[in-house]
């Protein structure tokens, strides 16, 4: 199972969860390209504003997606894109199994199979 992150914002509590759904959607509304590809994008930043918001959008609403338009405004209430910037990478962690070293070990307490993905995951 692919598990969420969690931030509040305000009196809001913000799960994202990068689910097959969510990365689905991404690709569509970004060209096409990978979620490999969009994945280097987002941690590094070449992305930009842009990805940050149709990877929000996406994800947010525990994977099940949220308005383009209430991405965006959740940004700017949070101050910025850079703000997000920790939520993400905490999603990334949960859909992509960050920590398949430990769970190989058996140290990982609720995590997939290493080395399967999120699409597996989901299956």
């Amino acid at each position: 199972m692919i598990r969420s992150a969690t931030m509040k914002l305000g009196k809001k509590t913000l799960k994202l969860k990068f689910s097959t759904r969510a990365l689905i959607r991404i690709e569509a509304e970004n060209g096409g390209q990978s979620f490999d590809t969009l994945l280097d994008q987002l941690i590094t930043g070449a992305g930009g504003v842009t990805l940050m918001a149709s990877a929000l959008g996406a994800g947010l609403n525990d994977g099940k997606g949220i308005d383009p338009d209430q991405a965006l405004d959740l940004i700017d209430q949070a101050g910025g894109v850079r703000s997000l910037v920790p939520l993400v990478a905490q999603a990334i962690g949960a859909a992509f199994d960050v920590n398949s070293g430990e769970d190989e070990a058996g140290e990982a307490e609720g995590a997939g199979e290493p080395g399967k993905g999120a699409a597996a995951a989901e299956a």
